[in-house]
């Protein structure tokens, strides 16, 4: 399913970055190819967690997304951490316009990623990898993610060049009480009967040990970092 973003989700999804460092790992990677650039807009910004990693090594981000409830949680942790380089603009992805040194897809839906070629000087995508854990199961998640093949195959059928990466790190879910697992996964996979729910809890929450999250249910998130030479690049 397409991820809804309200209270509880952004909530849980801020807990897991600040518990496993998701995507701080993945800035980690992106940090170095920023280097002799000044702008980058994030498309599908989400939360722009990622953007909050990387704004002390670039002058200018600008993170788009066409939710904007999203959009209005990050602004919150830029005004709270009064953060002055990066803004946020509702933009549909299919009607881009502007011109930045960077464009930054992080697990976004689409794989034919040359579109956004003529407004950047490089393309930096993070993208599903081809087989990685789930936190609710699998056979009810309907929701087909773009990943690395897919955005592979369609790369090579239009003889565009890339270099790509592959990485993994953890980014499970910590979680207060078995209820609010069940309340995690029911979230994510509506349709779930009572049944499957319980085995899947069974099979992978686990405990922590810990008293802030007693409970956790782990996930490896596989993925693959493309970087594409954009259109724009001649004018550097």
């Amino acid at each position: 399913m397409k991820f809804d973003w309200n209270e509880g989700t952004i909530r849980r999804y801020i807990e897991a970055n600040e518990y496993t460092g998701f995507f701080k790992n993945i800035a980690q990677i992106i940090k170095p190819k920023l280097e002799g650039f000044s702008t980058l807009c994030d498309i599908g910004c989400g939360l722009g967690l990622l953007d909050l990693e990387l704004h002390h090594n670039i002058e200018n981000i600008t993170c788009t997304d066409i939710n904007q409830v999203a959009l209005n949680a990050l602004e919150q942790t830029i005004n709270e951490k009064n953060i002055q380089n990066i803004r946020t603009q509702i933009m549909d992805s299919n009607h881009i316009q502007g011109q930045w040194d960077i464009i930054l897809v992080s697990f976004f839906g689409a794989k034919e990623l040359e579109c956004f070629l003529p407004h950047c000087k490089k393309l930096i995508a993070v993208v599903h990898g081809d087989k990685e854990g789930n936190l609710s199961p699998t056979k009810c998640d309907t929701f087909k993610k773009m990943n690395v093949s897919d955005v592979e195959e369609n790369l090579r059928e239009k003889a565009i060049h890339y270099s790509l990466t592959h990485h993994a790190f953890e980014f499970g879910q910590p979680l207060t009480s078995i209820e609010e697992a069940r309340e995690y996964i029911q979230d994510h996979t509506p349709d779930i009967t009572p049944g499957d729910l319980e085995i899947f809890l069974s099979e992978k929450l686990k405990k922590t040990g810990e008293e802030k999250y007693p409970f956790y249910i782990p996930r490896m998130k596989k993925m693959g970092i493309f970087e594409i030479k954009g259109e724009q690049f001649q004018s550097i």
